[in-house]
């Protein structure tokens, strides 16, 4: 499976994971993210994102109050 976990990183660099089995993530108008997992399971962030780790299996999300 090839599916990432989604953390948001607060502006002291500290990452606090948000959903496992990501397997879509679709930007909005009004700038924020919504993230859709593998069983159906939908989350809207707002934040930008940072970093996307595909060895790792790993999505960063800089929160927008950074």
């Amino acid at each position: 499976m090839c599916e990432s976990s989604a953390y948001l990183v607060n502006k002291k660099g500290e990452e606090e994971k948000i959903m496992d089995y990501v397997i879509d993530i679709v930007p909005n108008n009004d700038g924020s993210l919504t993230l859709s997992d593998l069983l159906g399971g939908t989350k809207i962030v707002n934040g930008r994102l940072k970093e996307v780790k595909l060895l790792n299996h790993k999505i960063l999300i800089e929160d927008a109050a950074v």
